[in-house]
């Protein structure tokens, strides 16, 4: 089965940082097994739902049921089997920043 790396962008997640709340997003990699594209970013989007990263990402943010934080698989590409399967950091921004 072929390789993808699926970037998962997420947002609206609302954090404490330097004692303020605001909207941040984030960016993760996730390398999964998948048929096609399509169901290679059904994959990583629930892999990443159930990570410890995530997870520990909800605990610290302060979301509304009316106003949850998103998922989605953004950029979708095969790779050769070389390049490993391990999901690689988080990177998280202010959303004011984009």
């Amino acid at each position: 089965m072929p390789l993808y790396r699926v970037i998962i962008h997420g947002g609206n997640l609302r954090l404490k940082v330097e004692g303020k709340w605001e909207k941040f997003g984030f960016h993760a990699p996730q390398f999964v097994e998948a048929s096609d594209a399509l169901r290679a970013e059904q994959v990583a989007v629930e892999d990443f739902r159930r990570s410890q990263k995530y997870q520990d990402l909800l605990a610290s943010s302060l979301n509304s049921e009316r106003d949850p934080p998103f998922i989605r698989g953004k950029e979708i590409t095969q790779v050769p089997r070389r390049s490993g399967k391990e999901a690689a950091g988080l990177e998280v921004f202010r959303e004011s920043e984009v």
